[in-house]
């Protein structure tokens, strides 16, 4: 019980901050394409503008023959790690360290939908399928930037109920950048809504030969179901984290108790209470 209790107060702890990312086993890699191009992308972001201080991720855009995976490098590395230890006979392995963002995306590189998935806390992993419109950029010819040695023109955009500025360099042809953006006349080297909320720049760009994989996990904790489910999933876990990981864990709220730091007992109606401040990535 002790341990529960540590345990689910941890979880608590860090609810109150962002989203806790689970290691998870992997049972097979299915290659679905070959990158011909490697970015990788420094994201900074955070769950509310009003929230100070930003989380980072390291995440990694695979540019293939048909295909554009965008993933967190972190949580993969650590997925990676915790498979070798226990294949090695370990009988704990490595958790993902940091909040990375725990989203992940491979679309084809002419079409209108993308492949997700939303890896939540104790909650397994979504997957489901989500609609990449085609972006109506303004360019602004006025601005320009140097990133990574490039140099790169600004556009706008409104996507999703947000408006974003992009630089992009035509001394890589490329259409294409993180997340759902692309379709301008070269490479996103950086981007960011009008709130930086959500910021990415790239830190690395290379030729690759590497296998693009689609990963599945040895827990088979998997839910398959709609982008609008997994909205209202994650809409219910920020606006009550506590009743959200009791479910998960199966407990029954009346029999558990949570200690705070001061080791007084933390009251249930007042657990009920917690909430994270969230603003999705996509508004609408």
């Amino acid at each position: 019980m002790r341990q529960f209790l540590i345990l689910l107060f941890s979880l608590l702890y860090i609810a109150a901050y962002a989203q806790e990312t689970n290691s998870r086993l992997i049972d097979k890699a299915t290659p679905v394409d070959t990158a011909r191009y490697k970015v990788t992308y420094s994201l900074k972001y955070k769950y509310h503008p009003d929230i100070q201080d930003y989380f980072s991720d390291t995440r990694i855009v695979q540019i293939g023959k048909s295909k554009i995976k965008d993933y967190s490098d972190i949580i993969q590395h650590f997925d990676s790690l915790a498979t070798e230890q226990v294949r090695h006979g370990a009988d704990a392995f490595s958790n993902v360290s940091g909040m990375p963002w725990p989203v992940e995306i491979t679309r084809p590189q002419r079409g209108a939908v993308g492949d997700m998935k939303h890896r939540l806390s104790l909650g397994g992993t979504f997957i489901y399928q989500d609609s990449v419109p085609t972006i109506a950029w303004q360019f602004v010819p006025e601005e320009t930037a140097t990133i990574l040695g490039y140099e790169c023109a600004k556009a706008t955009c409104e996507f999703a109920g947000r408006t974003y500025s992009a630089w992009f360099t035509q001394e890589l042809p490329l259409p294409f950048g993180p997340y759902k953006f692309g379709g301008l006349p070269g490479l996103i080297l950086k981007i960011e809504d009008a709130e930086q909320q959500f910021v990415w720049e790239t830190i690395g760009f290379e030729r690759s030969t590497e296998l693009i994989f689609d990963y599945t996990y040895q827990d088979g904790n998997d839910n398959r179901c709609s982008a609008s489910d997994v909205a209202k999933a994650v809409e219910r876990y920020f606006n009550a984290p506590y009743s959200f990981m009791i479910a998960q864990i199966g407990g029954d709220p009346s029999r558990i108790y949570v200690t705070g730091k001061d080791g007084k007992r933390i009251n249930a109606a007042d657990l009920e209470k917690i909430s994270i401040p969230y603003k999705p990535l996509e508004i609408k």
